[in-house]
């Protein structure tokens, strides 16, 4: 059974509401957003029991929302829109938007000038958290708290006035090699996963059984690049380079195909090759992107996570008995409780 709640942080009011649907994207490094769909008039009927109205439940101020299954939350975040609209059959519907607590740090700031000298990745990507709740006691107390931070690789880096969810994910495993992933759970805790998360999950298999559809795409060679100038710090003939090549065989098949890349905060010659490096991996080849769906239950979606890796029998595809992992899933659920996830493998 699927719950959708919502918190009215001033009083610790929680509401349980009625939906006609939900649906949440989670995405590795990424974090999540979420779509509610609600009747007015449901809504209303529950409102009406604490003496208030539709709007205040979700617009008063800074509301918490969750989903749950059996009683275990699967989405936690933050009420970021709110909207009514009524049909031409006269039906008055709410449409509510939610983040989480990692898209939520794209609206904090370091301070005007913040360095780190060889420190841990990790390390400074919760700093930056932590600092960024102390600076504003008590409204910028966000609640979130550190958990695991797993050994890295130590980075310098300088930061000014910065986007810290952006910075975060600059040094993650989707900008560099040898990066990091990270999340915050639906405890609201920071963790930080080195060098990847995840686990195989064996258990786990997906066929012609349980896939209720899938695609495949193969960007061709107007998506790749072998060849990547890193620009760093400085300006003009005083500014920091490092060019990264891709070996011969991804030049004989497409030819030489040459990009740039900007990190004009970056002076560590380490983490410019790094970012090249990272780049051509990612698009020194075609990266096949397969998408599956499957019914809520078969697996059930509390027993994998973003970032694992499972098995996949596609004969059509030769994929045979293949690990395949997970870096984004959405979770479509409608009023009679029928959820379907899609999941995008690589």
């Amino acid at each position: 059974m699927y719950q959708l709640f919502v918190k009215d942080l001033a009083n610790d009011r929680i509401y349980e509401l009625p939906y006609s649907s939900l649906s949440f994207i989670e995405e590795l490094n990424k974090g999540s957003d979420a779509r509610f769909s609600l009747d007015y008039l449901a809504v209303e009927e529950i409102a009406d029991k604490y003496s208030t109205d539709p709007l205040f439940v979700f617009s008063g101020g800074k509301r918490e929302i969750w989903i749950q299954k059996e009683g275990t939350k699967i989405f936690y975040g933050l009420v970021s829109d709110f909207q009514i609209n009524k049909n031409e059959s006269g039906e008055t519907n709410i449409s509510v938007a939610a983040v989480d607590f990692i898209t939520i740090l794209s609206k904090r700031r370091t301070g005007a000038k913040r360095e780190f000298s060889a420190t841990d990745a990790g390390l400074i990507a919760w700093t930056l958290i932590d600092e960024s709740q102390d600076s504003d006691p008590y409204y910028s107390d966000l609640g979130i708290t550190q958990g695991t931070i797993q050994t890295s690789v130590d980075r310098d880096r300088t930061f000014r006035f910065a986007d810290i969810q952006y910075e975060i994910w600059q040094m993650s495993n989707e900008n560099l090699k040898n990066g990091f992933d990270f999340g915050i759970n639906t405890s609201k805790q920071f963790n930080v996963y080195y060098p990847t998360k995840g686990s195989q999950r064996e258990n786990i298999y997906f066929d012609d059984q349980n896939i209720l559809s899938w695609e495949y795409r193969k960007p061709l060679i107007m998506s790749l690049t072998n060849k990547v100038h890193v620009l760093g710090e400085g300006v003009n003939d005083d500014r920091i380079y490092e060019t990264r090549t891709s070996s011969t065989t991804y030049r004989e098949t497409f030819g030489l195909l040459e990009g740039i890349l900007s990190e004009t905060d970056v002076k560590e010659s380490q983490t410019l090759q790094d970012r090249g490096d990272k780049f051509l991996e990612d698009n020194q080849a075609p990266l096949v992107q397969l998408t599956i769906r499957h019914e809520d239950g078969a697996p059930d979606i509390l027993d994998y996570e973003v970032g694992d890796s499972l098995k996949i029998n596609l004969p059509e595809l030769d994929i045979d008995n293949s690990y395949k992992r997970v870096y984004k899933r959405t979770i479509d659920i409608d009023g009679s409780q029928k959820a379907v996830i899609s999941l995008s493998l690589k």
